[in-house]
């Protein structure tokens, strides 16, 4: 995986989040094993530019004031109106060591369920893994035609991934995706209303006589 480059500034403690805020930058903090924490703040459009095409599995090389961290998004917040960054959490990686992070899981080919008629849910849209950086992708695939009939299932324990390179810290039971029959839409009767009932039983009387 191609590391992706990010600029930013150191941040002193003397600076008001929301002040760093208004000049456009969002407030962030680096840290790692045996290493201290240090305040940045980053371009607002860099780092959406760059979270665009980068995940919780995607190494960023992060340049702080010409020095050189890679780092993994750890956590982030956004604001829930305009969804712009309001914080975001980096973690400095050794290439040395393991790291745990999502990685998202990409659905790939045709269910013979589907062309059937079963629906296909998806439970999972991510599954947690422990790796060396070097083994971090950008998603896993995830092969839909072995749903070949409805209530076939596909569980993490199904995953068709190195076990030497990637330990998967979801439970193996968890359930991926799912072929389920489709619900039966059962037609409603009409409801005869007040004015057809009296029509039903005037036409009735005039049979009658």
């Amino acid at each position: 995986m191609k590391d992706l480059v990010l600029n930013a500034q150191t941040r002193s403690g003397e600076e008001k989040l929301s002040e760093v805020r208004a000049s456009k930058m969002v407030p962030g903090v680096v840290y790692g094993k045996n290493k201290d924490n240090i305040s940045i703040k980053i371009d607002n459009s860099d780092l959406i530019k760059t979270y665009r095409i980068a995940w919780e599995s995607s190494i960023i090389a992060l340049n702080v004031d010409g020095k050189k961290i890679e780092v993994l998004v750890h956590e982030y917040q956004k604001n829930p109106v305009t969804w712009d960054f309001l914080h975001i959490d980096f973690y400095a990686i050794n290439k040395a060591e393991k790291v745990t992070t999502n990685i998202p899981l990409h659905f790939v080919w045709n269910s013979d369920a589907a062309r059937d008629g079963a629906l296909i849910e998806e439970y999972l849209k991510e599954i947690e893994v422990k790796t060396l950086p070097k083994n971090l992708v950008s998603f896993f695939e995830v092969d839909i035609s072995k749903l070949e009939k409805a209530w076939d299932i596909i569980r993490v324990s199904d995953l068709d991934l190195d076990p030497e390179k990637y330990e998967i810290t979801n439970n193996p039971e968890d359930v991926i995706v799912l072929a389920s029959e489709p619900r039966a839409v059962e037609e409603e009767e009409p409801v005869a209303t007040e004015e057809w009932a009296e029509a039903e039983t005037a036409e009735a009387t005039e049979e009658e006589k």
